[in-house]
C-alpha cells in the first residue's frame, strides 16, 4: 500500500513505548519468571492454609505427620516470598525511581524470618496457654502486619502506570491492619492472597513493556 493513500491505516506504533525507562539487568523473560514464582507462591501459601485446617479432622498422628510437611513447605514459602520482595525493591526502584521501600520491606523480611523461628521452636505450644511465647508469638504477628501496611502505605505514594501496583498497595494496608490486630488474623490471608496476586500482575505488566529478546 502506498504512503501517500488516504485510505491505508496510519502507520504508528500499536504500543507506543517512549515513557518506558530503560532497565537494564532486567528482561522480559527475567520478568515473567518472577510472576509465575510469585502465583507459585500464592496457590503454595493457600494449600497451606487448606492443609492447616484439614489438619483438624485427622487423629493426632497423621496430623503431626502432616504439621512436620507444613513446616518444611513454610519455610520455603518464607525465603521464596523473601526473594520475590527483594527482586520487587529492585524492580520498582529501577522502574518506577520508587524511595522509601527499603525499611518497610527490610523491617518485614526481617518480622517474617522472626516469626517462621518461633513457630518452629514453640509450634506446640502456641495459644495452649496466655504464656511469654504465645504473648511474643502474638506481638511479632502485629509486627508483621504493621510492616506489611507500612508498605502499602509506601507503594501508594509510588508514582506508577500500573492499577495492579496500587491494588497490591491497598491490599497490603487491609491486610496489614487486620494481621495487627491478631483477632483478624485469620481473616488478613485473603487480602494478603490478593497482594501476591497483584505483585504476580505487576510482574507481568512489566515483561510486557519489554521487548523480547532473541537468542
Amino acid at each position: 500500500m502506498q504512503p501517500d493513500n488516504p485510505y491505508s491505516a496510519p502507520q504508528v506504533e500499536l504500543l507506543d513505548r517512549r515513557g518506558v525507562p530503560p532497565l537494564p539487568g532486567w528482561s522480559a523473560r527475567q520478568l515473567r519468571l518472577l510472576g509465575w514464582l510469585a502465583l507459585v507462591a500464592v496457590l503454595a501459601n493457600a494449600l497451606v492454609v487448606g492443609l492447616t485446617l484439614a489438619g483438624a479432622w485427622l487423629d493426632e498422628r497423621e496430623a503431626q505427620r502432616l504439621q512436620s510437611y507444613i513446616g518444611w513447605l513454610s519455610l520455603m514459602l518464607v525465603l521464596l516470598g523473601c526473594y520475590l520482595l527483594l527482586r520487587f525493591k529492585a524492580f520498582a526502584e529501577a522502574r518506577f525511581a520508587a524511595r522509601h521501600l527499603g525499611a518497610p520491606i527490610w523491617s518485614l523480611l526481617l518480622v517474617t524470618v522472626s516469626l517462621e523461628l518461633a513457630d518452629s521452636a514453640f509450634g506446640e505450644q502456641l495459644f495452649t496457654a496466655l504464656d511469654w511465647p504465645t504473648l511474643g508469638y502474638m506481638l511479632l504477628l502485629a509486627l508483621m502486619g504493621a510492616c506489611t501496611a507500612w508498605l502499602g502505605i509506601r507503594l501508594l505514594k509510588v508514582a506508577c502506570p500500573y492499577p495492579a501496583l496500587k491494588v497490591m498497595a491497598w491490599l497490603d494496608i487491609v491486610g496489614g491492619v487486620m494481621l495487627a490486630s491478631v483477632i483478624l488474623a485469620l481473616l488478613a490471608v485473603l487480602p494478603l492472597l490478593g497482594a501476591g496476586v497483584a505483585l504476580m500482575w505487576v510482574f507481568f505488566s512489566a515483561a510486557a513493556e519489554l521487548p523480547e529478546q532473541v537468542d
